[in-house]
């Protein structure tokens, strides 16, 4: 599937009617929500250390020219970029990133996905820079920290910024997105980390039936309420599986209301032991620590975020522009995605490279086009350049 392909996906109409929506546009004649989006896009694929000067000079680019075919305004100041980041309505943003979770989801068969993998992913900056953001302890003059949590299964379907101090716990900020989160597939079971420690979280994910697999910690209290021995331990490439049955969990002064599936295992190579819980019933333990293993993907897309999407480094540090850019980001990387899985292309920088190499050459096909093939025709069509 090509770049040309994939990006008639999203509607052009959609952006309009979103605007419209969310009533984005209210107070901006130049630097239009539509606008901003296409910029951003333009720029997060393009350019791999993105600025808000990259941003400027991009604006006033042939290639964006083409992409922006309604802007009248030739030029914009770095200045006014940060500005509209800071005030637009960061709620048009997240509409047109819910409706690609849903039309490129379709598209990839995201709704057969059996995981959803949930973990956070942290941005630190000193506080003379960052004035949103929650205080880490013990150096709490000097930097400050934001959280981006996210579920991701074949694409990146959850997302939320946290800035309180509350939420430098996961049992807070991971509760609070598996919870509010609905995978496309009802049942897709939720894996996250041993970041949630709270036993009443896993009551309530008993209590509502919402499946799932964690760890938790190898020397955690615990009480057997059924043994479901194994015939035999299990042997795989890496564990030694040696027990699993169904346990009450303890927390300091509580125990957890509903049992919760412990299945125990150690590595062969260190003899570390290692404890997963569940609360599903019928799957076989060695299936249970496979599955688990498959969150190390969501650790592989934030280090893709970071290091292709350029995602760490705060454009625009107000809450409001940073959860612009958390949705612009998300939606670049959700072509990519697509664009990666229906080329069945492997690892990440190669085939980012690919799609703008690729969109570049429909941009060049398109300026031919246009000038019927007369490089004198150029300039009446995208001006002179600026001096």
């Amino acid at each position: 599937m090509d770049v040309q392909a994939i990006l008639s996906l999203l509607p052009e109409d959609l952006l309009s009617e979103l605007a419209i929506e969310s009533k984005v546009n209210r107070y901006s004649k130049k630097l239009q929500g539509e606008i901003i989006f296409k910029l951003l896009i333009h720029c997060i694929l393009s350019y791999k250390d993105n600025s808000l000067r990259v941003m400027e000079s991009a604006y006033e680019s042939v290639v964006f020219g083409l992409l922006n075919t309604d802007n009248k305004h030739k030029s914009i100041r770095y200045s006014s970029i940060s500005e509209r980041l800071s005030n637009i309505d960061a709620n048009y943003f997240e509409k047109l990133y819910n409706s690609c979770v849903a039309i490129y989801g379709q598209e990839i068969g995201e709704s057969s996905s059996r995981v959803t993998r949930f973990d956070s992913t942290i941005v630190t900056l000193s506080s003379q820079l960052l004035k949103v953001g929650y205080l880490l302890p013990g150096d709490a003059a000097y930097t400050r920290q934001l959280k981006f949590t996210m579920g991701f299964s074949e694409l990146p379907t959850a997302a939320r910024l946290f800035t309180e101090q509350k939420y430098t716990s996961e049992n807070v900020a991971l509760k609070e997105v598996i919870l509010l989160h609905q995978p496309a597939k009802s049942n897709a079971i939720r894996i996250f980390d041993r970041g949630i420690t709270s036993r009443k979280t896993h009551d309530k994910l008993v209590m509502e039936k919402i499946p799932f697999i964690s760890r938790v910690n190898a020397k955690s209290k615990h009480k057997i309420y059924t043994p479901n021995e194994l015939k035999k331990p299990i042997e795989t490439e890496t564990l030694h599986i040696y027990s699993d049955d169904w346990v009450y969990l303890y927390s300091e002064d509580s125990r957890a209301q509903y049992p919760v599936r412990r299945v125990s295992a150690t590595q062969k190579e260190n003899g570390e032991e290692i404890v997963f819980v569940t609360n599903l019933p019928d799957l076989p333990a060695l299936e249970i620590t496979e599955l688990y293993k498959r969150r190390w993907d969501i650790e592989v897309f934030f280090k893709f975020l970071k290091q292709e999407l350029n995602f760490s480094h705060l454009i625009n540090r107000s809450e409001n522009g940073i959860r612009v850019m958390l949705y612009a980001t998300l939606i670049a990387a959700i072509l990519l995605l697509v664009y990666k899985k229906k080329n069945r292309l492997a690892g990440y920088k190669i085939m980012k490279l690919r799609f703008v190499l690729e969109l570049e050459r429909i941009i060049t096909k398109d300026i031919v086009v246009m000038c019927d093939g007369n490089p004198n025709l150029f300039e009446k069509h995208f001006g002179k350049p600026p001096s």
